[in-house]
């Protein structure tokens, strides 16, 4: 079937879809690095969540560890969305009105005559069974929500997993606050074991038998 109206012009929903179709393969999500530890528990409700609900938001301090959470949260859904899961990180995008231009590039979505371009992202995933994935969004929340927001109109069955400093604000939002490692246990504390992972992978042979360095740590 071709992309074209009965006058002969192009269909500007069908080129946009087809784009999608052209690019969609397993999806577009970075192959997490290390470990995760623990956090089994939050996994396994994010996971529900994702799957019952039409857009979570991760929610905490910078460095708490979103972004990772989503991206093992990415790696354990990939069987359950037929259309792929993507993944657009807005931390380098300074300019909210780059926000949908964002989002479509990551999608691989080309725009169409003078479609605003959050329209046209939300028109070619209509339908789509995929997981998008938009990331450290606090600092163009409000323009990353609209795109959200125009995504959940056009369509029930696309799904976005948000991480943000604060929650998106948009309709039947989910959100999950984030916490930091717990540090009861002294040197089995969950954060010091991630501590110590980290730094053996760029100190090999770092660790905490030597009492100052099991103090300081």
């Amino acid at each position: 079937m071709g992309c074209r109206r009965d006058h002969g012009e192009p269909d500007r929903a069908c080129q946009t879809a087809a784009v999608v179709a052209q690019t969609r393969s397993a999806g577009r999500v970075p192959v997490p690095a290390g470990s995760i530890v623990g956090r089994d528990r939050l996994i396994d409700g994010i996971v529900d969540l994702v799957l019952t609900s039409r857009v979570v938001t991760l929610t905490g301090v910078g460095g708490v560890g979103k972004t990772r959470l989503a991206l093992e949260v990415a790696a354990r859904l990939g069987d359950h969305f037929d259309d792929g899961i993507w993944m657009v990180e807005l931390a380098p995008v300074g300019d909210p009105d780059a926000v949908p231009d964002a989002i479509a590039n990551a999608l691989g979505v080309s725009p169409q005559g003078e479609r605003a371009m959050g329209d046209a992202v939300a028109e070619a995933i209509a339908g789509r069974r995929l997981l998008l994935i938009v990331d450290n969004c606090e600092h163009v929340a409000d323009a990353a929500a609209r795109v959200v927001e125009q995504i959940l109109r056009r369509s029930p069955t696309p799904r976005v997993l948000a991480t943000s400093r604060e929650s998106l604000w948009v309709a039947g939002e989910q959100r999950i606050s984030v916490s930091p490692l717990s540090l009861d246990g002294g040197l089995d504390a969950e954060a010091v074991t991630l501590f110590v992972e980290r730094a053996t992978a760029v100190l090999p042979g770092f660790g905490v038998d030597d009492p100052a360095t099991a103090d300081a740590v």
